[in-house]
């Protein structure tokens, strides 16, 4: 019996806890279920604008800024002090306009030395000329008294072979004959190398003239002057200031070559460089300081950097002669490019990421791939996007309400007054 009642005592709790989860499992099973209720589908509110696919002519805004290909830094040829700098940095010159004096007292000096040298020089060809005459006249002359020597000596060899003279007058006869052969050989002499010396003094007169006029030459460049109409982008020197030949004075542009550089995406740029092929003018417009100017779109550049999203264009001001435009200025512009049919126009809205819109078809959004052609005004001024696309046609509905959860199918539906 009491084995018996220990046994018991040890199996009660485990029949109790039975007991108890067999009670709970059922009070669970038997709990009365709850109706499920249906999930509702979000409809999101947007605005639409219908499709009108027509012919326009995009507008592409590009950013650059203000550049010459005619830009100079005008440097000293000479060594001299500056004697008066006649122009200030940002200035409006002429061409021909004075910029720059320099000192011109040393290369005067050296002018009036050369004038003297080729004077010198003038007078040596003058005195060689009239040498060259009179040797011609005495020419004849001494010919004359060579015969008359000659004759002189037989005379006294006739005498002396008779015995009448002395032998020393025969002597003289011969050496007085003998003077006057060289004589007449050094006058002949002369007259033969009169071309040589004229040549050689004709040489030094070239060499004369052309040293004056390296020293005329010298004495011009003591002016500086403008190489065409321009404006003054830097001085680099002062009055008083010592310079020497290569010495940068000023640097200036010419404003009558005034162009833009911008970049143009390479998406643009095959139509932009066919248009230009065919002679097609493509105009910008642009506002620089709150002033409107106008310009015309010359070439693309010969190379594209490396990294570069695009090809630089260079663009022409239109009337140069009305703009007084710094260099380096910021430009804003909008390119008018070729025309292009069944674009659609739509705003900035309605694009997501790059090439994507979303249309409206059965109450739901439907994703369509775009090509982006450029920008253009509406009616109101303000500016909107142009695409084209194959799966837009006309009156189609495109969504123009940023949605953050914008996908293919999402459910939506358009607010009255859109």
């Amino acid at each position: 019996m009491p084995a018996r009642g220990k046994v018991v005592k040890i199996v009660s709790p485990f029949i109790i806890l039975f007991v108890s989860v067999a009670i709970f499992v059922g009070l669970f099973q038997s709990r009365p279920t709850k109706p499920e209720v249906s999930k509702k589908e979000t409809v999101w509110r947007v605005a639409v604008t219908p499709v009108d696919p027509r012919p326009r002519r995009p507008i592409l805004p590009l950013y650059g800024r203000i550049e010459t290909p005619r830009s100079s830094k005008l440097r000293a040829a000479i060594t001299a002090d500056v004697q008066e700098v006649k122009v200030e940095e940002g200035e409006l010159v002429g061409r021909g306009q004075l910029l720059v004096q320099l000192d011109e007292q040393e290369v005067k000096l050296e002018w009036l030395q050369r004038q003297a040298d080729l004077k010198e020089i003038e007078a040596f060809i003058a005195s060689e000329k009239v040498r060259h005459a009179h040797d011609l006249k005495a020419l004849k002359h001494e010919k004359s008294l060579l015969a008359l020597s000659r004759r002189a000596v037989e005379r006294a060899e006739t005498l002396e072979q008779r015995k009448l003279t002395p032998r020393s007058v025969l002597d003289e006869a011969r050496q007085a004959a003998g003077r006057q052969a060289l004589e007449l050989n050094n006058r002949l002499l002369a007259i033969d190398d009169h071309q040589a010396r004229l040549a050689q003094l004709k040489a030094r007169q070239l060499r004369a003239q052309a040293l004056l006029d390296q020293a005329k030459l010298d004495l011009e460049r003591t002016r500086i002057t403008s190489p065409y109409t321009g404006r003054i982008a830097s001085v680099a020197i002062a009055t008083g200031d010592r310079v020497q030949a290569g010495d940068e004075l000023l640097q200036i542009y010419d404003t009558d070559a005034l162009e833009v550089r911008a970049q143009i995406p390479s998406s643009y740029a095959g139509q932009i460089r066919k248009a230009l092929a065919q002679n097609v003018s493509l105009r910008a417009a642009a506002k620089v300081d709150g002033s409107g100017f106008l310009f015309s779109l010359d070439r693309l550049a010969g190379r594209v950097e490396k990294g570069s999203g695009g090809v630089d264009a260079l663009l022409k001001l239109e009337k140069p002669e009305h703009a007084a435009l710094p260099l380096g200025n910021f430009v804003e512009l909008r390119l008018q490019l070729p025309l292009a049919e069944d674009v659609v126009m739509l705003p900035f809205e309605a694009i997501y990421g790059l090439d994507r819109v979303y249309k409206l078809v059965g109450g739901r959004m439907q994703a369509v791939a775009v090509e982006r052609i450029g920008e253009y005004p509406d009616k109101e001024g303000q500016i909107q996007v142009l695409v084209k696309s194959p799966q837009l046609q006309e009156n189609d509905q495109v969504i123009t309400t940023q949605l953050p959860n914008a996908m293919e199918g999402l459910r939506v539906e358009v607010v009255a007054d859109s």
